[in-house]
């Protein structure tokens, strides 16, 4: 069952968001020779791309923004350096504020050592901490998705995971539509809360202004490490290989003759798939 989608709210009491975002190398390339984690590291360096997951943390801020323009929309991005393009692709969207921490402080595989920093980093905002904490559900691209979830244990926050839109619906109280394996649900979340979102054509990021992309590459900003816990536990990469490709197990049957030959052949297959000969 799909449910229908959220109504517009009329709530009005601002609130703090805090988007945290990380770029991925763009796909399109090849990777470099040899690879390693020092020629993947410069690859994503130089070619940084927000990912669909963080396109959309981004776009569910901006939208809480336009249904109250009290909200505020704080940005905190891992960069490689403070002359990072993704910094100012983000500052074009006109957040309230534009942090930055070196990606290469903490790699996001690591997502016990980076959640310990990145809850350090939200509980020292104590003039105005943030209500709720959005991240993309594959942190950095990294397909365990392990980042989120262990900076909402690290904070001792609910995490509503595969969120897909965010309504404020009253003080304290966030109306979330999230997927749930096949369907579609909205959850009732206090805050403060992290959501890891996932992306959907409802939360497509938009494009900026040109008007803003100008103003933001004329901006400043600086990289500040996270605060990091000497005790937490320190993970070394031993190496990085490229993935082989699976060995093919099943039988494959090649089909000559014509179309309409391998039609004919194609259909009494599939009429047949699964039988025992």
């Amino acid at each position: 069952m799909k449910l229908a989608a959220i109504e517009a709210s009329s709530c009005t009491i601002s609130m703090n968001v805090l988007i945290i975002l990380s770029g991925i190398a763009d796909a399109k390339l090849q990777l470099p020779r040899p690879v390693s984690a020092e020629t993947l590291q410069a690859l994503r360096a130089s070619h940084a791309l927000l990912s669909p997951f963080d396109e959309a943390a981004l776009e569910l801020g901006l939208k809480l923004r336009d249904a109250d323009p009290t909200v505020q929309l704080t940005a905190l991005v891992a960069a490689s350096t403070a002359q990072d393009k993704l910094l100012q692709h983000v500052a074009s969207f006109r957040l309230d504020a534009v942090l930055a921490y070196p990606v290469q402080q903490i790699p996001a595989w690591n997502s016990h050592t980076l959640a310990s920093g990145l809850s350090s980093f939200v509980q020292a905002q104590t003039g105005s901490p943030p209500d709720l904490v959005l991240m993309g559900r594959e942190f950095g691209d990294e397909d365990d998705g392990g980042v989120p979830t262990a900076t909402a244990h690290a904070l001792g926050w609910p995490l509503v995971s595969q969120a897909m839109h965010v309504q404020h619906a009253a003080p304290g109280l966030l109306h979330i539509l999230r997927q749930f394996g096949t369907v579609q649900e909205v959850l009732s979340q206090a805050t403060p809360a992290v959501a890891a979102v996932t992306n959907h054509a409802r939360n497509k990021l938009r494009h900026p202004l040109l008007k803003n992309v100008m103003a933001a590459k004329k901006m400043q900003f600086t990289l500040q490490p996270l605060p990091q816990d000497t005790a937490a536990h320190t993970l070394t990469l031993a190496s990085v290989d490229q993935a082989s490709a699976p060995e093919r197990t099943e039988q494959c049957q090649m089909i000559a003759g014509d179309v309409s030959t391998q039609a004919r052949a194609l259909a009494q297959l599939l009429l047949t798939f699964g039988e025992t000969p």
